[in-house]
């Protein structure tokens, strides 16, 4: 004998909605936190490419006996590091990076050449010179902020999160 009301496994209609309902509410919660932490790692990644520039230029300026300087052109949205003016160094040694389109430079100092602004030079013996600017702030489109600063003794540099 044959059951009529025989049920097949699997799932109904209304658990799947449901089951979707749940997944739509989980992502619209978790999506703000996912964007922001995207936004972060940003702003993050282009400090490190900065603080990155500026041990390269320390290096180099060890390396190749001139004073080497790190810079910023705000406008271009571009940052890097040369030889500095008058000296001679290896220009093949230069490099230049744009920044994201999203992420802008603030810095204290307004001196600038040429749009450009000298923000770190590097001695011979690759200490920091008095002239090097002290932070540069870097700030995203939506106003998260990171900052490459020295370092308390004044030989380095180093990312410090803050907060607005």
């Amino acid at each position: 004998m044959q059951k009529s009301d025989q049920t097949s496994p699997g799932f109904t209609l209304v658990e799947l909605i449901l089951v979707m309902a749940l997944l739509a509410v989980v992502a619209a919660f978790s999506a703000p936190s996912l964007a922001r932490s995207l936004r972060q790692r940003n702003l993050d990644g282009e400090a490190a490419r900065l603080l990155a520039v500026a041990e390269y230029g320390r290096d180099e300026a060890v390396s190749q006996g001139v004073p080497m300087t790190v810079w910023i052109d705000p406008k271009a949205q571009r940052f890097g590091v040369e030889p500095k003016t008058g000296y001679d160094g290896d220009a093949s040694r230069a490099r230049t990076f744009d920044l994201n389109a999203d992420i802008h430079f603030e810095i204290d100092r307004t001196a600038t050449q040429n749009g450009v602004v000298e923000i770190m030079e590097f001695a011979p013996d690759g200490a920091p010179s008095s002239t090097s600017i002290d932070a540069v702030r870097l700030v995203d489109r939506f106003q998260a902020l990171v900052t490459v600063a020295r370092t308390s003794d004044g030989w380095a540099y180093e990312i410090v999160k803050e907060k607005r």
